[in-house]
C-alpha cells in the first residue's frame, strides 16, 4: 500500500487555488486529461461527496469520494468506492511569500485496475499527482 508525499509551490493565492480545486463539477472541463466526469451527489456542511470518472496512474477509474473541506487550508479526501477504496488523500494549502505551497499526502489501498500497476505504484501515483498539480498551477497562475 503506497504512501506518497508531493509538494509544489504555485505562484497564486491559496484561496484562488483552493477554489479551483474544489469546484468539482468544473474539473472535467478545465482538466479533461485527468477528470472525465465529476458529479456532486451530496453536500452537508463542509463535506461534499462526489462520483468521479478519473485517470489515476495512467488508468481510468470510477470512484466515490468524500471531501472534508477546511477552506482554504485543507481538502481531506476519503475514497469510498472504486479501485482505490479506503485510500485517503490530504491536500494542504499554505500561504508563503512566493504564493502557495501545496502538499499532497496519500495513503493508497489499491485493487482492480490500479493493483495492476504493481510494485511501481508509488512512482506512478506520485508522477500522476505531480502532473495534476502542474496543471492546477498553470490554471491558477494564468487566470
Amino acid at each position: 500500500m503506497p504512501k506518497i508525499k508531493v509538494e509544489k509551490i504555485i505562484k497564486a493565492d491559496r484561496e484562488k487555488i483552493f477554489n479551483i480545486v474544489t469546484d468539482f463539477e468544473s474539473l472535467p472541463s478545465k482538466f479533461p486529461q485527468f477528470f472525465k466526469s465529476v458529479k456532486v451527489i451530496s453536500r452537508e456542511g463542509n463535506t461534499i461527496t462526489t462520483e468521479d470518472h478519473a485517470v489515476m496512474a495512467g488508468r481510468e477509474v470510477h470512484q466515490t469520494t468524500k471531501h472534508i473541506l477546511t477552506p482554504p487550508e485543507i481538502d481531506d479526501v476519503y475514497l469510498l468506492s472504486g479501485d482505490a477504496k479506503d485510500s485517503r488523500i490530504v491536500t494542504t494549502y499554505a500561504s508563503i511569500p512566493e504564493g502557495t505551497k501545496v502538499t499532497v499526502e496519500g495513503d493508497f489501498k489499491l485493487a482492480g485496475k490500479l493493483k495492476l500497476v504493481g510494485f511501481m505504484a508509488k512512482g506512478k501515483i506520485e508522477k500522476s499527482v505531480e502532473e495534476v498539480m502542474d496543471q492546477f498551477g498553470k490554471v491558477a497562475e494564468t487566470s
